[in-house]
């Protein structure tokens, strides 16, 4: 925007240039093992994709750390900056696991932070929304669309799997506080904190993540298959995107920062 920091649209078109360069390799890299049939079913990601994929969410969040001076005011960025932090703790712990399977958990453990951050950065303004007590059957309405399709999904194709497993009861809690962030991304556009251009932003970004995150969890559940590797696979289809959007909602895109009183919504 022409409002912005000297230098800052420039440098915010590079990164994305750069993301989306990055992801182009690892997307064409992991579905091109279908072609040729050589899916390591075992551990069907290549170094390279993994490095990949992890140097995208690294520059994601340099993304999200760039927002400085020009977000909607002075407080989003900094909500948005801690939430990132947790985010790309978690990529980074599952690239470690290679080296150690039970880095998934403090992995899984740094996205249920990060999913909180997350969800008190998108419901700013929450409790004056719901002071005024308007809308309340769309609220309702889609908390109980989104825990009937967690529920539905779980029972069909989690717990069948992961009965008895330590695993089952992490992804429960997960699951809720996914539910919960998908209905705050949502919520955002009628919360009224964030500019519509923002709030479309956190929903769309919302409901891609809650998709990611659902192919995470199915992934944990299933044997070494085809079907796990497609799992993997599909993952960063949906979740690259997802933190790209939430990243990019931080930014101002209309011409007016809007005043400190808004803080006044938390």
């Amino acid at each position: 925007m022409n409002d912005w920091t000297k230098g800052k649209q420039t440098r915010v078109l590079i990164l994305l240039g750069l993301i989306l360069a990055l992801a182009a390799s690892f997307l064409t890299l992991d579905w091109t093992q279908y072609a040729f049939g050589i899916v390591r079913i075992a551990d069907p990601e290549l170094t390279y994709s993994r490095l990949a994929k992890t140097l995208t969410s690294f520059l994601i969040f340099l993304l999200a750390l760039g927002v400085g001076a020009d977000g909607i005011d002075a407080g989003d960025p900094k909500r948005l900056r801690r939430a990132f932090i947790a985010m790309f703790a978690g990529d980074f712990l599952f690239l470690m696991d290679e080296f150690n399977p039970a880095f998934d958990y403090a992995a899984i453990l740094a996205f249920l932070v990060g999913h909180v951050l997350i969800i008190i950065r998108n419901g700013h303004g929450l409790r004056a929304y719901l002071r005024e007590g308007k809308r309340r059957a769309a609220d309702i309405g889609t908390a109980v669309a989104i825990v009937a399709l967690t529920a539905a999904l779980f029972v069909a194709t989690l717990l069948p799997h992961l009965q008895g497993s330590p695993m089952l009861y992490v992804l429960i809690v997960y699951a809720v506080v996914l539910d919960v962030s998908l209905w705050m991304g949502w919520a955002s556009l009628r919360i009224g904190y964030f500019p519509r251009a923002n709030a479309l932003l956190i929903a769309a970004g919302a409901t891609l993540f809650f998709v990611g995150d659902y192919l995470v969890g199915f992934n944990l559940s299933l044997q070494p298959s085809i079907e796990r590797a497609t799992t993997i696979f599909l993952t960063w289809v949906f979740y690259a995107p997802a933190i790209a959007l939430f990243a990019l909602s931080g930014y101002r895109w209309n011409r007016e920062r809007k005043g400190e009183t808004t803080d006044k919504h938390g």
